[in-house]
């Protein structure tokens, strides 16, 4: 038994030495790819690969203290390896644990490892048979096994904490809402769940019981923005140099993809197609990143600038093909410019430009197969694009303070009026009005963001007092499906709304908080 132990550890002191020179080569932070000092390199390298080589000699030289120069081989190793996690641990997490820090860790663990078992084991020669040579390299791919799931862990899942969904709860049960959440962004509804971000990651909640079904959390990076892409929930996490897109299956939970890319602050994500956008807002939006949404390839990105000078990012918005930007340039004067970037490639397809008079950022809005520009404030335009090649079609003036579109390619507008509160439906093609009705005892009420779905529409009102209201129409013809006061704790100024077929819920959050309260119909 002694030879193959002894093998082994022989073993494990070379792939320990290994694996600690590679280590000290490789970059030990993500962002900057920063390696440690001088100093403490040559300590580690001192303890480490330098004292084994030094003793492995003098073992050849004096076999009578093999044991004794083993020993302190392995003291010197264990050494090393608490220098090396001393200095990993000093790694920001937000910079990004590279590979350099836990396979130095793991080499002068290994090499510590292969002296303990030398001084087990004695002098003595190696085995000489094939047998024993087998549990040999066995014992080393296990070594390599291991180390690579520490590896793992130490750069990724010390900092995660996610679960999945199991089965759905039973049908009945009604929950009473509103609930509170840990949460900042009402990221969509997905068939049963409602995806809610909070500053550490996101969580899926069943609509039916409240409890939360699954989530994705990290401990070292805090969230930025997060989106629902076609049964994909995708959460951005800043870092250092950019951000962290992690991709989580909507209905599970299970990771798709997880992946770092250089970019300033993302303030959404969009999809279309097979393509995730990511976007900034403002003043300093800094680039759009495009990621395949399957396996998280980067695919392009764009700067949105003109005239030799940067662009405010105002709006955006996606067909299957087509990435609508809206921009604000001020290189050279007030230039409010549209700008369709092909989906796969962000090639530039069309731009449209217009001339405002007045503060209103330009708005743009996806219907299908085309996009429809939103202007000014009073008077207010609207005007409808070919999504492929931008060809300008139909103007018309905008029915309503607030605009949504439907799956079917209408654009609804709701309109508060002391006279007459609205809800219209105009076919932006032709920018006729396909119905119109009006909406008795929310004169006074201001409508705050609204979301379509199927055949049925949901605007979230503000009553006076503060109160929410949540009406429900048909898109096919404007007939009411819901009317429903939403409760909120004072004037709850932010205020999200999203809906399947089955479920329409509603988010509410004072200022700066970190907590939510959501209500499902």
């Amino acid at each position: 038994m002694n030879p193959v132990i002894r093998g082994a550890g022989l073993l494990a002191i070379a792939l320990g030495t290994i694996a600690v020179t590679a280590g000290l080569v490789l970059p030990w932070t993500i962002a900057g790819s920063r390696h440690p000092d001088l100093v403490t390199v040559a300590g580690i390298v001192f303890l480490g690969p330098l004292i084994s080589g030094l003793c492995v000699a003098y073992t050849r030289a004096e076999p009578r203290r093999f044991r004794l120069t083993a020993a302190v081989a392995a003291v010197a190793g264990l050494a090393a390896t608490l220098v090396a996690v001393g200095l990993a641990r000093l790694v920001e997490p937000s910079a990004g644990v590279g590979l350099g820090g836990p396979v130095t860790v793991a080499g002068a663990a290994a090499a510590a490892l292969g002296w303990v078992l030398l001084t087990a084991s004695g002098p003595g020669a190696l085995p000489s048979a094939t047998r024993p040579w087998l549990a040999i390299v066995a014992a080393g791919v296990v070594l390599v096994i291991v180390a690579g799931f520490g590896v793992d862990y130490a750069r990724e899942g010390r900092f995660v904490d996610s679960t999945t969904a199991g089965d759905p709860p039973p049908a009945g049960g009604d929950q009473t809402w509103p609930l509170p959440y840990v949460g900042v962004q009402l990221v969509g509804v997905h068939d049963q769940l409602a995806i809610v971000r909070a500053e550490d990651g996101v969580r899926a909640v069943w609509l039916s019981s409240g409890a939360v079904a699954w989530r994705y959390l990290r401990s070292d990076l805090p969230t930025q923005t997060a989106g629902l892409v076609d049964g994909t929930v995708v959460v951005v996490f800043g870092t250092d140099d950019g951000v962290l897109v992690a991709a989580l299956d909507a209905g599970s939970g299970q990771v798709r993809f997880s992946g770092r890319y250089t970019s300033g602050k993302m303030a959404s994500v969009h999809g279309a197609g097979k393509t995730v956008v990511l976007a900034g807002a403002g003043i300093g939006a800094g680039d759009l990143l495009a990621i395949d949404a399957t396996t998280g390839t980067l695919l392009w990105r764009w700067t949105p600038a003109r005239n030799g000078g940067p662009c405010d990012v105002t709006d955006l918005a996606t067909t299957a093909e087509t990435v609508a930007v809206a921009l604000r340039c001020r290189a050279q004067g007030v230039d409010d410019v549209a700008v369709g970037l092909t989906a796969t490639t962000g090639a530039e397809r069309w731009s449209w430009h217009t001339v405002q008079r007045s503060a209103t950022e330009l708005r743009v809005h996806s219907t299908g197969d085309g996009f429809v520009t939103i202007t000014g404030t009073s008077p207010r335009r609207a005007v409808f694009m070919d999504a492929v090649t931008g060809t300008v079609g139909t103007r018309h003036d905008p029915a309503g303070a607030l605009a949504v579109a439907t799956p079917s390619g209408l654009l609804l507008y709701a309109e508060p009026s002391g006279e007459r509160a609205h809800l219209t439906a105009v076919d932006p093609h032709t920018g006729t009005v396909k119905w119109d009705v009006g909406l008795p005892g929310l004169g006074s009420h201001q409508p705050l963001t609204a979301t379509t779905t199927a055949d049925k529409a949901y605007v979230v009102w503000r009553t006076p007092d503060g109160r929410l209201r949540l009406i429900g129409a048909r898109t096919t013809d404007g007939s009411a499906t819901e009317d429903r006061t939403i409760t909120c704790p004072t004037r709850c100024p932010e205020v999200s709304v999203a809906a399947t077929p089955a479920h329409a819920v509603v988010t509410t959050r004072e200022d700066k908080a970190t907590e939510l309260y959501l209500s499902v119909t």
